[in-house]
Parts: structure tokens; sequence; C-alpha cells
């Protein structure tokens, strides 16, 4: 179910352009191996095409490595330049992800919309990495229900703005508050959510159809 967004009276202020820093890729980056394909193609309830996800989003993988063992390398691009990146564990311990340190990259993650060069008119706003993935271009990630004030100044660039956070309460509260915060800038804000799973990289094929053709509004 759609539902304008409301909100905030006064735009935020510009901020301060951070100076760049120095890209560092992890250690072990490099293609798919075995592992991360088999987890890729055979992610609950929907798998992903291993090929597809490398062509497209340029990820990669890390095998046997000291910090960020058997993880999917992400890279983070802006301007189709790599200046950030995120791993994926493809096991269950541990931390699901790990993000570059501010000493790692050359834009900081927080800064940016996972996604963004694929965005033109409309913009449909996840959480996840992987909601992106599934989405396809058009889709961009906060990468966490938290997101900046520099990241709420990229969304309001697009005049269509469609936030699906994960149907959890806190992250269903937290699309409110960024609904609030993007209607204090031109164009319609909307929040909508998933109904057949928890988030959009495991909703129904029809509801991801249906958020797609938003991207067409």
């Amino acid at each position: 179910v759609l539902a304008q967004g409301l909100g905030a009276t006064t735009p935020f202020p510009r901020p301060k352009d951070a100076p760049p820093g120095r890209l560092v890729i992890p250690k072990g980056a490099g293609p798919l191996l075995p592992a991360h394909r088999y987890y890729l193609a055979n992610r609950k309830p929907v798998g992903f095409n291993p090929d597809e996800i490398t062509e497209r989003w340029g990820v990669g993988g890390i095998g046997i490595a000291p910090k960020l063992g058997w993880r999917l390398y992400i890279p983070i691009h802006l301007n189709k330049e790599i200046v950030s990146w995120t791993t994926r564990s493809i096991g269950d311990s541990g931390l699901r992800y790990i993000t570059a340190g501010a000493e790692e990259e050359k834009i900081p993650a927080k800064s940016l919309l996972y996604g963004e060069d694929y965005a033109r008119h409309a913009i449909v706003i996840v959480e996840g990495v992987v909601d992106v993935w599934r989405i396809g271009p058009g889709a961009v990630a906060t990468m966490g229900t938290g997101y900046s004030q520099a990241q709420v100044l990229r969304m309001a660039k697009y005049p269509v703005r469609v936030v699906v956070f994960d149907s959890e309460p806190m992250a269903q509260k937290k699309a409110r508050m960024l609904c609030r915060d993007l209607a204090a800038f031109p164009g319609n804000t909307y929040n909508a959510s998933v109904d057949s799973g928890k988030d959009p990289s495991r909703a129904s094929e029809e509801e991801i159809m249906e958020i797609r053709r938003m991207l067409q509004g």
C-alpha cells in the first residue's frame, strides 16, 4: 500500500564536502569462487544468477583471507568509479555486512546511495544492496535503516522517490521519518512496503513488478 510522504518544513543545509580519501581494496578480493556462486544461486527464497550480479554490479568474492574471509566483495560506484565497498558474509556466523573503514574508502559509503549510477527520473529507496539487485536499475540503497544528511540530499535530486524499507515495525518507523525529511524538497515522495516477505529481496515477483512500475511514474 502506498502513502504519500508528509513532512518537514525546512530543507537540510548543504553539508561541507569531505576531503577525498584513498581507496583500499580488501585483501583477497577477486572473481566469485564456487562457494560464492552457490550462495547467490541458492539464496532463499529467491536466488540470483551469479554471472548477472557480477556483470551489472561488479560483485566479486573473497576466499581465504585474514580479515574478510568467505564474503562477497561489493564495490560501491560513483560515476562508474569504485569509491568504497562493502562485504556480505556467505555464512551464518559473524556480521552479515562489513563496510570499508574511513581509511579504506575514497568517499564515505554513508554519503552515497548504492546503485545510484543507474538512477534516472525516479528512485526506489531500499535498505540493502541485495534489495537493489532484486529490483534492478533505479533502486538505491542507504545500506541500513540509518541514513545520513548527505544521502537525503542525493535522494532529493529525483522528482519521484519511493521508500521501500523492510516490513518490520522499526524499519517502517525509519521509512516514515525519511518520507517526512524528503517531503521538504520538490517532487513526490511515497512510502511502500512488501506483504510477501520482510524485505524486497524476499518479495514475490508480482510485488517486485509493481515496484518496478513505480520507477516509470
